[in-house]
């Protein structure tokens, strides 16, 4: 990453040659203070940096909220019935120990009846030690006794072709993309969990190996989000660690599949080509202008993104009458949100849910209009954006089925920032592509709750069989 560099600043003060240019120039300063300012305080509360970025006192406040009770406090909450761990059904290979009393405590005699089951089973779990089966495939060559010539022996068809095998190269895959292990620490643990070493070049190119078997299913996945009737669309950055220049990863989410694509820019042309142009159905977003070609009776805008910008607009150090309206806006969205909680809680029915909703809309756009008239320029034209995609808000409205928020996209792209933060960027194209197609199999196979591992070891098993390609999905 490059650093920013600081702004250049005039040596002499500017100088003004009557009242108006000196009031132009004051309230242009201000408002650069107040904009400084209003930088200062910033956190994951009013903008979209993320909660480990805040200061420790912001911290500190979202603990203490936490811990009176709200919505994400953490531990059992009041009534919570307790769970216990249920016993395992045992395999042949499984061990079974009967333990058996050795006499009466009361008259020390040994002379016991014993009952036919156990009053108490106690499982204890454990692993046999890592090991890794090589298959070594020796292959002879000899001489024809009838024609003289040279004869070599071939590998079997359903031989890998590399030095790795389907099962190794399913838990290099999943090591990568599930638990975010860099090169080199997948490189450390194989050597150290099963005494095996692999070069640097030898992991990568396993990878890229799996990058190459998903892409069937990597395709499948894109052609059936065309039919699901919602999907939640959003994009983060990607790094490059050899060029200068961002890319971007888009992530496209339905109820039971998602797709990840890493492209070269975060324009409307790459949103075009992770949603298809003619997709019928509703997309829920953030507020990024990439998304603006979708029309607006089909194109829900995220809330929560919302509530953030007017969070805010509400904490404008300046206060006066921008941080009054947007304290009225902040309102409004919370009863928005505790509305359609009440609703999802069955606390409301339909007809009151929607005769509220309509009520909280038309306030919302009372006071949005208003804002469009304060006197920062940033917080006016945060208004206007709004009151312009107006319609996008409201979506919501026409089927309960349609979330107010994006959350959906955020849950399932965060394995692709995390491995992002702890393994930096990639170094080629096929870094890219094994990181966008691992991340699709996972996020998948976490909707559906299957196993990863499973999943792309049938995958790769049946690839180096040259068996066809299994249809887990059922796409």
């Amino acid at each position: 990453m490059t650093r920013k560099k600081a702004p250049k600043y005039q040596d002499a003060p500017p100088k003004v040659s009557d009242l108006n240019e000196a009031k132009v120039l004051i309230d242009e300063l201000w408002e650069q203070l107040r904009h400084y300012e209003d930088k200062l305080t910033t956190s994951s509360k009013n903008s979209s940096k993320s909660p480990s970025s805040d200061s420790p006192k912001d911290r500190h406040e979202r603990k203490k909220n936490e811990s009176s009770g709200g919505r994400n406090s953490r531990g059992a909450k009041k009534g919570h019935t307790g769970h216990q761990r249920k016993l395992s059904p045992l395999k042949d290979t499984d061990i079974i120990i009967d333990c058996f009393p050795d006499s009466c405590p009361c008259c020390e005699q040994s002379d016991i009846d014993v009952h036919d089951g156990p009053y108490y089973r106690h499982q204890v779990f454990d692993i046999p030690k890592p090991t890794v089966d090589i298959t070594e495939y020796r292959l002879f060559s000899g001489q024809c006794r009838h024609c003289k010539e040279a004869v070599k022996a071939q590998k079997p068809d359903d031989a890998s072709q590399g030095i790795i095998g389907p099962n190794l190269l399913s838990y290099i895959g999943v090591l990568a993309g599930q638990y975010h292990l860099s090169v080199r620490k997948i490189q450390s643990l194989l050597k150290e969990q099963l005494g095996t070493t692999f070069s640097v070049g030898a992991i990568s190119e396993a990878q890229t190996k799996v990058a190459s078997m998903l892409t069937p299913l990597h395709q499948a996945i894109k052609q059936a989000l065309k039919k699901a009737p919602l999907i939640h669309a959003d994009e983060t950055s990607h790094h490059r660690n050899d060029e200068q220049s961002l890319r971007w990863c888009w992530l496209v989410a339905s109820d039971d599949l998602v797709y990840e694509q890493i492209l070269y820019s975060r324009s409307t042309s790459s949103a075009k080509k992770v949603i298809d142009e003619d997709y019928a159905g509703i997309v829920v977003s953030d507020q990024c202008p990439s998304y603006n070609w979708i029309a607006a009776d089909r194109h829900q805008l995220c809330w929560a993104h919302v509530k953030r910008n007017l969070q805010q607009m509400a904490d404008y150090s300046g206060g006066g009458h921008t941080a009054y309206i947007g304290r009225h806006l902040c309102l409004l969205t919370n009863a928005i949100f505790h509305t359609r909680h009440r609703y999802e809680q069955d606390e409301l029915n339909y007809a009151l849910y929607l005769r509220r909703m309509r009520r909280l809309q038309k306030s919302f756009d009372h006071w949005l209009s208003k804002g469009t008239d304060v006197m920062v320029k940033r917080y006016r034209g945060r208004c206007k954006l709004l009151l312009k995609h107006r319609e996008s808000l409201w979506v919501f409205l026409k089927k309960v089925s349609i979330p107010l928020t994006n959350n959906e996209a955020e849950r399932c792209i965060r394995g692709f920032v995390i491995q992002r933060k702890i393994s930096f960027g990639t170094t080629s194209d096929a870094g890219d592509k094994f990181r966008s197609r691992i991340h699709t199999l996972i996020e998948t196979c976490k909707k559906r709750g299957l196993s990863a591992m499973s999943v792309l070891s049938e995958i790769i098993t049946a690839v180096v069989a040259k068996r066809p390609y299994p249809n887990i999905f059922d796409l």
